[in-house]
């Protein structure tokens, strides 16, 4: 799954090169406005926020079913779920329309961009590893101790959830989880607990009204193999075991589902 980390900050790989193009793209706009006019601050001020709205509407739009529950969910923007084609027609009718009728900024902002895509690509290679797959001997139990075949992931899509009961966000988002994984029947999600026991697993589930099929990984070798920074991380894993997609962190309805159905 890959990522960076800066000091306690953690960044998934899908997250760390939008993050640092735009703070490239802003320190980049900001010398040379200097030069040019504080129009060009104002430019990619407003670039950046057409990008965010349309990739986000688009999105919305896309997976409406995610939503239609729980609408509020739409301003959770922090949970993930933005079109990429939707935010880069967003910043291009922006770009438009702010320097229609000023050709001086043109070749500014192009150095902008181009700085920014520059970045974009550098960290994204860094961040993402290489092709990742499943472990070769992925050893998981059940809470009886029981060893849970490979036949349960073989061969099929797969959503793997790495969780703990200590974590607030794994909290949050796992009654959601539960349920979808209750309603899904083509892609099974798996819900490996890291590092806990399954007595504090059964108190949690217990606790919570939770009724899901835990599993365990005591030594945390799933964090381990797919360079995990934090908790939770869902994993989208296609039929031939290999990675689709990760998301780090609280995860929405709409993009588990997106994830889900891009897996089908």
């Amino acid at each position: 799954m890959g990522g960076l980390s800066v000091g306690p900050l953690v960044f998934s790989a899908e997250r760390a090169p939008v993050l640092a193009a735009i703070l490239v793209a802003m320190l980049v706009a900001g010398l040379l406005a200097r030069r040019v006019g504080a129009a060009l601050s104002t430019w990619l001020l407003s670039a950046l926020v057409a990008a965010a709205l349309l990739g986000r509407i688009v999105f919305v739009a896309s997976n409406w079913p995610g939503f239609a529950g729980a609408p509020w969910t739409i301003l959770a923007f922090w949970q993930g779920g933005f079109d990429g084609f939707g935010a880069a027609a967003g910043g291009a009718l922006a770009t438009l329309w702010h320097l229609r009728r000023s050709q001086r900024l043109w070749l500014p902002a192009l150095a902008t961009l181009a700085c920014a895509a520059i970045t974009w690509n550098t960290v994204h290679q860094l961040a993402r590893g290489g092709d990742m797959g499943l472990p070769a001997a992925m050893a998981l139990t059940r809470l009886d101790g029981s060893a849970v075949p490979a036949s349960d992931w073989q061969g099929k899509p797969i959503v793997i959830n790495l969780w703990a009961s200590w974590c607030p966000p794994c909290r949050r988002e796992m009654p959601m989880m539960a349920e979808v994984a209750q309603q899904e029947t083509q892609v099974p999600i798996l819900f490996v607990n890291q590092g806990e026991g399954p007595g504090a697993i059964r108190r949690y589930l217990a606790q919570e009204g939770i009724a899901i099929s835990a599993l365990q990984d005591p030594g945390m070798q799933m964090m381990a193999h797919f360079q995990t920074m934090g908790l939770p991380a869902t994993l989208f894993i296609d039929r031939d075991g290999k990675l689709r997609a990760g998301h780090m962190g609280e995860i929405s309805r709409a993009r588990l589902l997106s994830g889900i159905e891009d897996l089908r």
